[in-house]
């Protein structure tokens, strides 16, 4: 996914060097960067054709300025237009607040990485549609097979987008991917930061690199393992989901070694989600189905097929309620 440019406005060189590397660090370009006078000066910078050729092209703008309204007011046109170009988001911070102590400037530095994460995810969100309902696959031993011949039966157009996760190693993702090209209707993805959730696609996790949800449908990637024993952690990612996308979540668990996702099943219910299973005498594993059962929060359970059909039924149920009440 192509990363954002962004614009930075700042009115010092050491925040100029210190955005810059931040946004670096995100996985994002610095496309414009200006240094503004300090308050209290009337000089602001000229804008050449380049540069407003630039600014046309920018995603969002991060500014970091010590005392922002004044300082708006007192470069007054020229920074007017800078943030005026084009409709896009801005951030503003203030690095100034934050004392001189490294606990205070990694919390600063976090909160706007988090900031930044999120800003990628809503910018994609002008250009793509964004599933509504996010349900998780869940498997692991003998989990490929049932997973393929439950999205082989259904159709396009019900407004689901599905987070696969599969205990496996990280080589084998590329399989995966090329598994799913011939499951129908679905389309096989690799996260990437800031990517949307999108209707009739799968998202397959990353063993290696965990994974969060936001309520927008958009995914935060980390570059970092996923916690627990199990890559990815099913129980994680379900917990992250419920979270987020309330009734809206849902996972079945399929064939599986193991109890993984089995505790955030209960979380999943909490939030008035859905938790499904595939029948253990179905699986080639039945430990994970069995222990999800084992919670009673399980709302049905049936065969690849029989979960398939039953889904259908679910979501066109659910659209035509939302459509009723919307009209």
């Amino acid at each position: 996914m192509k990363p954002l440019g962004l614009g930075l406005l700042v009115d010092s060189e050491q925040k100029l060097r210190q955005l810059s590397l931040l946004v670096a660090q995100t996985g994002q370009r610095v496309e414009y960067s200006a240094v503004l006078p300090q308050y209290g000066h009337s000089v602001v910078p000229d804008l050449d054709l380049e540069d407003l050729e630039r600014i046309a092209d920018l995603d969002a703008w991060l500014v970091d300025i010590t005392h922002v309204e004044e300082e708006l007011s007192a470069t007054g046109e020229v920074l007017s237009v800078l943030l005026a170009t084009s409709e896009i988001p801005v951030l503003l911070s203030d690095s100034s607040e934050v004392d001189a102590s490294s606990a205070a400037q990694l919390q600063w530095s976090n909160r706007l990485r988090a900031r930044l994460q999120r800003l990628v995810g809503e910018v994609n969100l002008a250009t793509c549609t964004a599933a509504q309902a996010v349900w998780v696959l869940a498997a692991s031993t003998g989990g490929p097979q049932p997973v393929r011949e439950f999205l082989q039966a259904l159709p396009a157009g019900l407004g689901t987008g599905f987070l696969y996760a599969q205990h496996i190693d990280r080589e084998y993702c590329g399989s995966l991917v090329t598994m799913l090209g011939k499951s129908g209707a679905y389309r096989g993805v690799i996260p990437e930061q800031g990517a949307v959730i999108q209707p009739d696609t799968v998202t397959i996790m990353d063993p290696a690199r965990r994974v969060n949800v936001l309520d927008n449908s958009t995914l935060v990637v980390y570059d970092e393992p996923w916690g627990g024993r199990y890559q990815p952690s099913i129980d994680q990612l379900l917990a992250n989901l419920a979270s987020a996308k309330k009734e809206h979540s849902g996972v079945i668990i399929f064939s599986g070694m193991g109890t993984d996702g089995a505790a955030s099943c209960r979380f999943i219910k909490q939030q008035r989600g859905q938790v499904w299973v595939q029948e253990p005498s179905s699986c080639v594993v039945d430990s994970m189905p069995l222990a999800a059962l084992a919670t009673d929060c399980v709302d049905f359970t049936g065969t690849p097929a029989q979960l398939a059909a039953n889904f259908v039924q679910y979501m066109n149920h659910t659209n035509a309620m939302k459509g009723a009440v919307s009209s």
